[in-house]
């Protein structure tokens, strides 16, 4: 039976800890229960994606959606809701961008941070099937940021310009709204 989870937030020990790898091949009702309940508790945030160790359990697993009409960032596509077992990425080439970034473990404070902006992503999924992806623009920054959390770094260890952007006046740094 899948839950809401508690979202953990920065200080939280979990959160800079490397996770544990999934066994694929012998997926457990616990495993297929912790992603039930990662997937419940992703749309019940509104985030666009969530890592294990963000609701407290320590295993390489990523759940990303992407509603792309409720996306504040340029080059938003739709995802679906989206189970990565033991994922991992390499870029498919040096280009770059600078982007605010928030998440769901630091409420409230956005930081620009750079991410490549074409990879390849490899992972499994609940059925073990294994699936090689490439991705491009917020979709590839989505992934780089929740495979971060499975290595125990945090966006914040990533900010790449001074200055931060809290609640109060995140509109202003959508890129959407500037020209």
């Amino acid at each position: 039976m899948s839950k809401i989870l508690m979202v953990r937030e920065v200080g939280d020990p979990v959160l800079y800890q490397r996770s544990k790898e999934v066994d694929v091949k012998a997926l457990t009702q616990e495993d297929l229960a912790d992603i039930a309940s990662m997937k419940e508790t992703l749309l019940y945030t509104g985030g666009y994606g969530i890592a294990a160790p963000q609701v407290g359990i320590s295993k390489r697993i990523v759940a990303i959606y992407v509603d792309k009409e409720n996306c504040g960032y340029l080059d938003c596509e739709d995802v679906p809701m989206t189970i990565m077992i033991n994922p991992t990425w390499k870029k498919r080439s040096d280009r770059t961008y600078t982007e605010y970034e928030g998440c769901l473990s630091v409420p409230n404070i956005r930081g620009k941070v750079e991410r490549y902006y074409d990879i390849t992503v490899t992972y499994y999924t609940e059925t073990g099937e294994k699936v090689v992806k490439e991705v491009s623009g917020f979709t590839a920054r989505d992934i780089q940021h929740e495979c971060d959390h499975l290595d125990g770094i945090v966006f914040l260890n990533r900010v790449t310009e001074k200055g931060y952007a809290i609640k109060e006046n995140i509109s202003k740094f959508h890129l959407k709204e500037e020209k």
